[in-house]
Formats: structure tokens, C-alpha cells, sequence
């Protein structure tokens, strides 16, 4: 059977999930504790031989038929011939009574009437208040609340004001339903796992992995891998239900409802039965007439609740299941079966089956309410304590603080709220606090006047604080005035009694000295209050706050960053944690932004490793691949296992560097007449009266200005081999420009002839002009000098040659490009004091960039790229390096291309000079540790889009690992969170990264490939 999508559980407040199930439903939602429980028990029973599995089956097939067997057939003995006799005779008569006796039907009716003396007995005292639901509507026979769910919103990264915005909008959606006449607001806030099976089924959806290497890795074990680590964290998500309490069901209503309770055990009956059906017929009838007389009153509540603020669409059948499954299961593990009923309707029998979902037990004293149960086939007993909001101080927020009920979510626990909140209007509120003011003055008079005394100074504060309210909700015509009272309950529960006070003890930390969390008597009663239609526990520690203060808790905020189907960046680390997965080609395929993507760090921050990690990911599901890795480690990508005939590593220098390889003019590409931008029939030339011609004008523009690329590209190679002082005089520029024109752009050159050109205009046959002639001598002098270095040979083919001219190979997924030996000069040197091979450093890699554009841009444009390119400040150099870069940002959008450009200042993407500023076309950034540098922190902030002096640059100025680094042993603290921290700007969602990768063990050769530290164990010494 297929499995609708409303009916699992992970997809419920996922807007996003729309993948049909498979028929078999796979493990995957377990946390880890589980699922090794389940593996023991499965390797303690009696082993059955296994099943062939195919090669390529994936994690989420490997499932079981499932866990419950189909009860066996109850075989009834046929009873003896002599037995039917009686020792008198009177067999046949005593038969036939015997008959009647144990008929079927009866025997069933006797046992049901027995299990419903029994339940009425046993469940007197905890029978539900819920008589049924229809549609979102859940009533009992009192009340019908009509329930909504509102999806997880936004709030880190967010400046100040829109923040504040968001508060404001969801304060009037309430104040809207109060002037609305709602009266009453039950809302829940409950958890569901992290939906990392769907992660799964949609990542092999989207990705084309490469072909399995016996021997490697596979891609099954790959995604049972991740799936795995992802459920380490025990991952959650949030899901806000707003439950409006609709208007008193009238008397009739609730005395037909009452009678159709009372007919249950009857409903089975021959006679009386029918009557009872008609009856219980009737009392829905009456509930659904009700319904259809509020009809316009409950789309008032929906349009409300729809608009901006909060969001919320009514619950839909498998939402409703969810609230009443998981409300009624407090206290054990979420339930991550993944199968629900999905039926919507719920009557009064259905109802009941809540009752047994649990056993609740409360020893008087304890504090705490023991819950057992069964998850998954599994008894498990959990220890809930409900605490209760009490005092509150007031509550900076958003400027310094948390919304209120979001200040736990950091500790990892999956906390969730019950609130009951009742409305009053504007006019019930001025009445409430004209008559407490009178109690104030007939109290100041009873002292003043009856017994001529002095009052007490808290009357005065009373009274000024309740006019100053009466002052502020006159003059308010905001609707941010309406005041509320309310009781706000939180779920702590722990595996053991000593672990659920901990929790306790930890929670209330967390939200001292401003606010008080209370852990109440009637532990039971309160644990019973979070399910829908219950009444409440008690009236101790009520809230009273006006719509605003109530809407700070912004209970349903959380982290939201990425996607569910691409890459693992890392996980979350500002409210709660759970995966941050980043589809690297969204942007191209869905949003049409550019792919490029600034990664801005100081060395040793972990932005390579980072970076090696989503290419490996990449190339693992389809992507061709491109490093340019000028120190080297990451060559190690290339000899993986699962690699094997797929990448390969070219030397860009050193002895098996190929003589011509980065030769300006063979790197830089032709226009290809075939690329889609030349097709006569393309959009672009449909005014034209001539497609065919205007298509041709295009191509040959292309052309020269390909041409004139090379010339320019030329020139900035050649200017970075001379000295400071050379670069200064007056003719130099116009000698390399001259010589360049003379030998012209098209691809059949090479650089030996543009010095071939300087040396002609140093002769001074065509030219009158000395100090020219001079500088010409000179300038070919130097560049004669170092195109004889053993660092030139990719530069200066050999004569009579033009370089290498190969064409990408469409077998070859990850090219690494090394340069060996490459002398970078010292960070801070004056270039003047450069030497030679340390002056060829910038044209090597300013050429290296180029040629791994090339590789990039001859792929198709369909096929996904990545790109990744380290020392992006030797491309910010040059005029030509900056026009690659801002090639990079505008065309990789066209050729599909994921661009991962490192850099340590943010200048290299914002223009130094205030050009060639690129933070416009960043869609994604990655931001790590910058080393406190102020100047750093402001481009940073500028680059993530964000304001200036709203406390983001201490955050930023903390980037890194979570310890503080010394050298003293005896206080280094850096060892206990090594994961390395990043800020993570996807479109307009940015939130702070960890990049943990301790449970990721499947991964561990590719972590020992990327490691980059300069120890004998990391460069393969002993240890």
C-alpha cells in the first residue's frame, strides 16, 4: 500500500515534502539509541538466512516486512461425541442450551459489556473531555476549538527592526481574533523527528551518482552513512498549533451529545441499538448544523490566522492525528513509526483508543509523572515534569534577549509548550482596570481617611502603574493593546527521575533571573492539559500581558537554512540543532541567482576542508568537479577509492608540468557557434527582423572580444613578472600593450612572441621615440630573464609550439589542479623584495584560475559543475583577474556552475576601490573565522547583507572553534568543541554553522584526504 504523504509524520509541518512513500516503510526517523536496540534484539533471535540483496539497493529498502506479525489462527477443538450426551440422558436438550450459550455474537457482546465496566471503573478518573473531531474541529460537549497550524518562521541573522516586526504581526493577529470575538486560545507547540529518511529518498532523487567502485564505498552505504550521523543529534522540528476556542455549543447540543454517551454501550443492541445509532446521528447532525452557523465566523478566524504574522492553514487530517497521537503520548520517545490513520474524523470510540496509548502513574511526593508505553513494538517508560512560567522581570527582546519561549531550545531538548490564553477586549480590559483602581483609592482611603494613617508606598505604585496602562490602551489604535491572561506550561522529561530533574534544574538556569520557571504539585493533572479538550490544571501562576509581551515568545522561530536534498554543510548551532543541507544547484536550476560563492576566512579556520567536503559530496552524486589547490593537500581527493578512473591530478608546475599548459591564448576559450545563445530561433532575437544574421553579429562580437581577452590577459601576466620599479615607468604600459596588438589575439600565439615583439620595438626600427626604445630593452631584458625559470615552462611553450590545446575529457568527474613547488611570497614583504621565482607566483596562479574556468566552461552547460579556487587574492591583483572573477559570478548561472572561491578579506569580492563590488551577485556566502579584525567584520557584514552596529560583529569576531586557543596546556580549552563555526547566508536565510562531522565515521578516509595540518601524521609520517 502507498502511503499518502499527509499520513507521515516528518512531512506533517514540512512545506516543502511532496515524494510519494515506498510500499515498504524503511527505518530512518529511529535516533540511534533505538535502532541499537532493535539491532540486538534482531542479533539475539534466532538468525534466518538473509535475502539476496541487490548491488545497488538503497539504505532506505533495507527494511523488514514489518515489525508486527498478523495474529495466528485460534483453532477451536471439536468436541468428543460422547461429550454431547449428559450422564442423564438429557444431552440434546442440555446441547441445545449449551447452543444459545456460547453463541458467537452473544459471547462478543458480553465481553464488550465487560471491557466497558471495566474501563468505566478503571478510567474514571482520567477519562478524556475530547467527544470527537471533524475536519480541524475538536470538541467535547461543552466546547469545539477549531485548529490551525502555523509553520516554523525565521529569526536569526534578522536586524532588530524585523524582528521587532515579526513580534508586532503576531500580536495583531491575535488582537484581530480577540476583536473577532475569540475568547480563548489553546496553542501547542509539539516536535517531530528531523525527516532524514526523506532527506535521503529525495537526495538520491536528485543527485546521478557515479558508478559504485567494488571495493569503495558504495552510494547505498553512503546514505545509510549520513542517515545515520544525521540521527546521532537527534535531530527535531517544530510544529504551532493554534487551537481557537469557538463559541459555547448550545444546550440541546451538549444534552445530545450527553444522552449519545450515555447509549454508547447499547449501540450493538438489536432494538435498542438502533435507537441509539439514530440518536448518536442526531447529536452529530446537531455539531455539524452548529458548524454551518459559525461558518462565517470561522473564515473570519481563518483569514486571520492566513495573513501576514502568522501563516497558519487549517490542520489537515494528518496533523489532527499528530496532535491527539503525540498529546496523549507525553512523556516517550516522538513517535518515528512514520504511519498514522490519516482519517480525519474521529468519534467517541476512536477517542478512547488515546486512553491506552499510556499508563500514567503519579506517587504523591515524587514530582513527576511516569509514563509507559510502547514506541515502535518497544515498551518504553518515560519521567515527565510539566513547569509552569512564572514571574517574569521585563523582557529586552529582540534586542538582547531570545523570544521567551525559545531561550531553552539551545540546550538540544525537544521541549514542548501548552498554552491557554484568554482574550479581552479592549473594553473588558478598561472595565478590569477602572474597577481594580477603585480598590486601590477605597484602600488609600481606608488608611488616610478611617485611621489617619500613611499608605502604603506600593498603593501609590499600583494605582500610577494601573493608570498609566488605562493611559496607554486609550490612546492605543494599534490593537497592540489588548491585554491577555494566560497559563504557559513546558515539558521536561527524562529517562530516570534524577535525569528529568537535571533537566529541571538546567531550564530553570537557562531562563534565570528574568523569568521563573515554577515545577507545581499536581504533576498529573498538568502532564493531562496539554491534550485538546482538557480542562486546565489550576489558576496558580496566571500571566497577565498584552498581546505583544505574549507574542515575544515567538515559539514557533527556529533555524531555517537550506533545503532537505542536497549536501550536509554541517548542522545548525543558534536555536536548536538539527542537519543544514544546502542544494548547491538550486540557485541555477530553481531561483536563477549566481552560483558564486565567497568562502572568507583566515588560514587555518577550516574553509578548505569545508570546501574539499562539499566537492566530494558533489562529485558523489553527478557533479563534475574542478580544484585548484596551489599547496597540494587536496590532490588526496583524487586518489580516493571511489574515484578511482574517474579523476586525476594535473601539475601545473614542477617536473611533470606540461611546457605551454597555462599559455594565455590557448586557455581562453572561442565562443562556441553551437552554445544556445547563438540559435536563431532564441527569444533574444525575436524583434529582429533578420534572427539569423543578428544570431551571426552576436557570435563574431563574442569573438573579438575573446580575442581582445587574450591581449588583455597577455599583458597582466607579462606585468606581474617585472619589478615594482619597472612597473612604474611611464612606457611600459604602452610597450607590452603595443607589443601584444602587434602579435594579436587569436589563439594560434603564444607569449614567446609577444616578447619576440618587445624586442623589435627595442631596436628602434619603426620607432623614433628613445626613451621607448629604452624601456622596450629593458622590459624584454627582465622577461627574457624569467621565462628561463623552471616556473615559466607552462607559460612559454617551446618553440615552433603553441601549448597544450587538449579538449576537457567528459570521463574525468574531478580534476585537481597542483602547483608544486610554488613559492608564494611572504604575506607583508614589500614586492620590491621579491624574488624571481616568488614574483612568478601571481601570473602562475592569475593562469591556473583561468585554466580551471576553461575545464568548467568546455563542459555542457546542462551538466552540474563545481569549482572550487583557493588564494583568491591573486585573481583581485589584476584588472583581468577581477573580470575572471566577475566572469565567474554573472556566467555561472548559465553554465550551471557551484563557484566555492576562497579568500581571507572580504575586500577581494567588494572592490577595494569601490569597483568591481560583487556582493550584489552573492547569493550564498560562507563566512568563518576572521581573526577580530574590525575592517574584516564590517566587509563581512556587507557581504551577508546585514546592518551595521546590531551586535552581529561580536558574533562574527567569535567565529572559529568554540574553545579559547592558547599555548599554556594548563588552560587551553580549544580541545572541547573542535568543530569549526561558520555564518550562512542561503538566499535570504542566514544562521550560524557548525561544521561537526564526529558522527560521520563512513566518511573517515575522506577527512585523512583533506587534512591539511603540517604534522609528520597528517603528511603520512608516524604518528
Amino acid at each position: 500500500m502507498t502511503l499518502q504523504p499527509d499520513n507521515e509524520i516528518a512531512a506533517l509541518f514540512d512545506p516543502n515534502f511532496d515524494e510519494p512513500e515506498p510500499a515498504i516503510v524503511p527505518p530512518g526517523a529511529l535516533p540511534p539509541s533505538w535502532a541499537a536496540a532493535m539491532a540486538a534484539n534482531r542479533a539475539a533471535a534466532t538468525p534466518t538466512a538473509p535475502a539476496p540483496v541487490p548491488a545497488q539497493e538503497l539504505a532506505w529498502s533495507q527494511a523488514p516486512e514489518g515489525s508486527i506479525a498478523a495474529p495466528a489462527p485460534v483453532v477451536v477443538p471439536s468436541p468428543a461425541p460422547d461429550a454431547e450426551r449428559g450422564p442423564t440422558g438429557r444431552g440434546k436438550r442440555r446441547g441445545k442450551r449449551d447452543g444459545r450459550r456460547r453463541d458467537p455474537d452473544a459471547e462478543v457482546t458480553r465481553q464488550v459489556t465487560a471491557a466497558k465496566k471495566r474501563a468505566d471503573r478503571e478510567r474514571k478518573a482520567v477519562r478524556l473531555g475530547l467527544v470527537g473531531v471533524e475536519g480541524n474541529v475538536t470538541r467535547t460537549r461543552r466546547q469545539s476549538t477549531a485548529w490551525f497550524v502555523q509553520p516554523p518562521g525565521p529569526w536569526n541573522m534578522r536586524p532588530v527592526g524585523k524582528q521587532r516586526r515579526y513580534i508586532q504581526n503576531e500580536g495583531l493577529v491575535v488582537a484581530n481574533l480577540a476583536e473577532s470575538g475569540v475568547t480563548g486560545l489553546h496553542r501547542r507547540l509539539v516536535r517531530t523527528p528531523w525527516p532524514v529518511r526523506q532527506w535521503a529518498q529525495a537526495h538520491d532523487a536528485w543527485a546521478d551518482p557515479i558508478p559504485d567502485v567494488p571495493g569503495s564505498l558504495s552510494w547505498a552505504d553512503y546514505l545509510r552513512g549520513q542517515q545515520h550521523a544525521m540521527l546521532w543529534g537527534n535531530p527535531t522540528q517544530k510544529g504551532r498549533y493554534w487551537g481557537v476556542e469557538l463559541p459555547p455549543r448550545s444546550v440541546l447540543a451538549q444534552g445530545l451529545d450527553t444522552v449519545g454517551q450515555w447509549l454508547l454501550p447499547v449501540v450493538d443492541w438489536p432494538l435498542l441499538g438502533k435507537f441509539a445509532q439514530l440518536w448518536r446521528k442526531w447529536a452529530r447532525d446537531a455539531f455539524l448544523n452548529e458548524q454551518k452557523a459559525i461558518a462565517d465566523h470561522l473564515s473570519t478566524i481563518e483569514r486571520h490566522l492566513s495573513g501576514q504574522g502568522v501563516n497558519a492553514k487549517p490542520a489537515t487530517p494528518g496533523q489532527m492525528d499528530y496532535l491527539l497521537l503525540r498529546s496523549a503520548t507525553l512523556g516517550l520517545p516522538l513517535d518515528a513509526d512514520g504511519v498514522i490513520s490519516g482519517a480525519g474524523d474521529w468519534e467517541e470510540s476512536d477517542v478512547a483508543t488515546l486512553e491506552d496509548l499510556t499508563n500514567l502513574e503519579l506517587t504523591p511526593g515524587d514530582g513527576y509523572t511516569t509514563v509507559r508505553g510502547q514506541v515502535g513494538g518497544r515498551d518504553y517508560t518515560g519521567y515527565a515534569i510539566v513547569l509552569t512560567v512564572g514571574r517574569m522581570a521585563p523582557l529586552p527582546i529582540p534586542e538582547k534577549m531570545l523570544p521567551w519561549q525559545v531561550i531553552g531550545d539551545p540546550s538540544g531538548e525537544p521541549l514542548e509548550w501548552s498554552e491557554r490564553i484568554s482574550l479581552k477586549t479592549k473594553g473588558q480590559t478598561l472595565r478590569s482596570l477602572r474597577r481594580l483602581t477603585s480598590k486601590i483609592e477605597a484602600q488609600f482611603d481606608h488608611y488616610t481617611v478611617e485611621h489617619d494613617q500613611s499608605p502604603p508606598q506600593e498603593l501609590a505604585e499600583q494605582h500610577a502603574l494601573a493608570q498609566r496602562v488605562i493611559s496607554d490602551i486609550d490612546e492605543d489604535h494599534s490593537g497592540l493593546s489588548v491585554r491577555t491572561e494566560g497559563w504557559y506550561r513546558v515539558l521536561v522529561v527524562g529517562s530516570s527521575p534524577e535525569e528529568a530533574k537535571e533537566k529541571v534544574a538546567l531550564l530553570q538556569e537557562v531562563y534565570a533571573p528574568r523569568i521563573r520557571l515554577e515545577q507545581e504539585h499536581g504533576q498529573y493533572q498538568l502532564l493531562r492539559e496539554f491534550v485538546p479538550g482538557e480542562p486546565l490544571a489550576n489558576i496558580a501562576h496566571c500571566r497577565r500581558m498584552n498581546v505583544e509581551a505574549l507574542s515575544a515568545g515567538m515559539a514557533a522561530v527556529g533555524d531555517r537554512i537550506g533545503d532537505r536534498t542536497g549536501v550536509v554543510v554541517g548542522q545548525t548551532a543558534s536555536i536548536a540543532p538539527r542537519p543544514a543541507v544546502w542544494d548547491l544547484f538550486a540557485a541555477h536550476e530553481k531561483k536563477h541567482k549566481s552560483g558564486l560563492t565567497p568562502i572568507v576566512a583566515v588560514p587555518g579556520s577550516g574553509k578548505t576542508f569545508l570546501a574539499g567536503l562539499l566537492v566530494y559530496q558533489a562529485v558523489r552524486a553527478g557533479a563534475y568537479g574542478v580544484v585548484l589547490d596551489p599547496s597540494g593537500p587536496l590532490k588526496k581527493l583524487a586518489q580516493l577509492p571511489e574515484f578511482r578512473g574517474i579523476a586525476e591530478v594535473q601539475a601545473l608546475t614542477g617536473r611533470t608540468s606540461r611546457p605551454g599548459s597555462l599559455n594565455p591564448y590557448r586557455v581562453i576559450v572561442d565562443p562556441r557557434r553551437e552554445d544556445p545563445e547563438y540559435d536563431p530561433m532564441s527569444p533574444d532575437y525575436a524583434d529582429d527582423t533578420d534572427p539569423v544574421a543578428a544570431a551571426q553579429s552576436q557570435y563574431e562580437a563574442d569573438l573579438r572580444a575573446a580575442e581582445a581577452e587574450r591581449i588583455s590577459v597577455a599583458v597582466s601576466v607579462l606585468k606581474m613578472m617585472l619589478t615594482p620599479s619597472r612597473l612604474e615607468h611611464q612606457w611600459t604600459e604602452t610597450v607590452l600593450q603595443t607589443a601584444a596588438n602587434m602579435v594579436g589575439g587569436q589563439r594560434n600565439h603564444n607569449l614567446g612572441e609577444v616578447l619576440t615583439a618587445i624586442a623589435t620595438i627595442g631596436k628602434g626600427k619603426d620607432e623614433t621615440n628613445v626613451d621607448l626604445i629604452s624601456c622596450a630593452r629593458s622590459i624584454h631584458q627582465d622577461l627574457a630573464m624569467m621565462s628561463q625559470l623552471a616556473e615559466a615552462r607552462v607559460l612559454f611553450p617551446e618553440e615552433g609550439t603553441i601549448g597544450d590545446g587538449e579538449t576537457v575529457d567528459r570521463n574525468v568527474r574531478l580534476t585537481v589542479l597542483t602547483m608544486p613547488g610554488l613559492q608564494l611570497p611572504p604575506t607583508g614583504t614589500d614586492p620590491a623584495q621579491w624574488t624571481p621565482q616568488q614574483r612568478m607566483a601571481g601570473p602562475l596562479m592569475h593562469m591556473a584560475a583561468w585554466m580551471a574556468n576553461r575545464l568548467i566552461y568546455e563542459l555542457p552547460r546542462y551538466e552540474r559543475k563545481v569549482l572550487f579556487l583557493d588564494e583568491n587574492k591573486y585573481l583581485e591583483q589584476t584588472g583581468a583577474g577581477r573580470t575572471l572573477n566577475l566572469r565567474i559570478a554573472r556566467d555561472s548561472r548559465k553554465y550551471k556552475v557551484r563557484a566555492l572561491v576562497c579568500s581571507q578579506l572580504p575586500d577581494d569580492y567588494l572592490g577595494v576601490d569601490g569597483t568591481d563590488d560583487k556582493s550584489a551577485l552573492t547569493y550564498e556566502v560562507i563566512i568563518g573565522d576572521l581573526g577580530g579584525n574590525a575592517h574584516a567584520i564590517e566587509g563581512a557584514l556587507k557581504l551577508l547583507n546585514l546592518p551595521l552596529g546590531e551586535g552581529y560583529e561580536s558574533l562574527l569576531a567569535g567565529l572559529g572553534g568554540g574553545g579559547e586557543d592558547t599555548l599554556d596546556e594548563d588552560t587551553d580549552t580549544e580541545h572541547l568543541d573542535q568543530a569549526r563555526r561558520f555564518i550562512v547566508k542561503m538566499a535570504d536565510d542566514i544562521e550560524l554553522i557548525r561544521s561537526d562531522w564526529t558522527h560521520y565515521v563512513h566518511l573517515a578516509h575522506v577527512f585523512d584526504a583533506l587534512d591539511s595540518r603540517a604534522t609528520r601524521a597528517a603528511i603520512g609520517g608516524a604518528p
